[in-house]
C-alpha cells in the first residue's frame, strides 16, 4: 500500500534569548486507503531543559510516561487539531491558498503557515538536515567568548552535543551548561538594551571596573548557588576577589 510521509519539529522559542528548542519529531503518514497515522517522538534531553512557565508540555501527550514514541492511528492528536483548520471550514480554501496546498494536510500546514496559535508558544518547522556536534572554537570567533557561548546555546537546545578545546557537552552536563550559557545569554542582551551612559554620568563612577570573564564567573555563581562552591572557592574561579564577588551578585538582583 502506498504512503505519503511528512516529517516536522515541534519548536518553541524562548521569547527572552531568542533560542529556538526542539522538542519533538512528528510524522504524519497518509495512506491510499484514507487511513492515517501520526508519531511523535519527544526529545527528552531537551525537554529537560525547560520548565513553565515558558514550557507547559506538549497538548495531548502525558510526558511522565516518558515514552519513546506516541502514535496516534486514524487520531488526530490534540496538538494538530487544535491549531489546525478543519476540512469544512468556510476559509479553509483561502488558507491553503495562502501556503500554497492544493488540499488539507495538516503537518504539512503547520510547517508553511505563518499563523500561530494563541494557545502557547509552539510551533512546527521543516527538520534540517544538519547533524553532528556543536564545535566552538572560542579563539577564532570574532565575538570572542559571548559568541561562542550563543553558539553553543542554540546546538544544546536543539539536541546536539557540544565540543571545544577542553569541554565536551552532553547529557550527563546538559542541564547545568545550559543554565550557565543561558544566564550568560540574558546578561549580555540586558547590557546590549541599556542605556549608554552621558559623559556626567562617567565622570561621576570613579575609576573603571577589572575585566572579568563572565563565562568564568557565571559559572562561578551557578557553582555557589546550588552549594557546589563556598563563596571563596567561587571568588578564585571568577578570578575576582571575595568583595568583588559579593558586589556583583547584589547588583544582578
Amino acid at each position: 500500500m502506498k504512503e505519503a510521509t511528512t516529517r516536522g519539529v515541534i519548536c518553541l522559542e524562548d521569547p527572552e534569548t531568542g533560542v529556538e528548542y526542539h522538542l519533538a519529531r512528528i510524522e504524519y503518514r497518509e495512506r491510499e486507503d484514507e487511513t492515517f497515522s501520526y508519531v511523535i517522538e519527544p526529545n527528552y534531553s531537551v525537554i529537560s531543559l525547560l520548565s513553565p512557565p515558558l514550557f507547559q508540555g506538549i497538548p495531548g501527550l502525558n510526558l511522565d510516561l516518558k515514552r519513546k514514541r506516541y502514535v496516534r492511528e486514524n487520531r488526530t492528536p490534540v496538538f494538530i487539531s487544535e491549531r489546525t483548520p478543519a476540512e469544512n471550514r468556510e476559509d479553509v480554501r483561502k488558507l491553503l491558498d495562502d501556503a500554497d496546498m492544493d488540499y488539507l494536510n495538516p503537518l504539512e500546514w503547520l510547517i508553511r503557515t505563518a499563523t500561530r496559535y494563541g494557545g502557547d508558544s509552539l510551533f512546527v518547522r521543516r527538520p534540517s538536515e544538519e547533524s553532528g556536534d556543536v564545535v566552538v572554537d572560542m579563539p577564532s570567533m570574532e565575538g570572542g567568548m559571548r559568541e561562542a557561548a550563543e553558539l553553543l546555546l542554540r546546538g544544546i537546545a536543539t539536541g546536539k552535543n557540544g565540543r571545544g578545546d577542553g569541554f565536551v557537552v552532553d547529557d550527563a552536563n546538559r542541564g547545568a551548561v545550559h543554565a550557565l550559557l543561558r544566564a550568560l545569554c540574558l546578561k549580555g542582551k540586558k547590557r546590549k538594551s541599556a542605556p549608554c551612559p552621558s559623559s556626567e554620568e562617567k565622570r561621576g563612577r570613579g575609576r573603571r571596573r577589572k575585566p572579568v570573564d563572565e563565562i568564568r564567573y557565571e559559572y562561578a555563581v551557578v557553582q555557589f548557588e546550588k552549594g557546589l562552591m563556598t563563596a571563596e572557592e567561587a571568588a578564585r574561579k571568577a578570578g575576582v576577589s571575595r568583595a568583588t564577588f559579593f558586589r556583583r551578585l547584589k547588583e544582578a538582583q
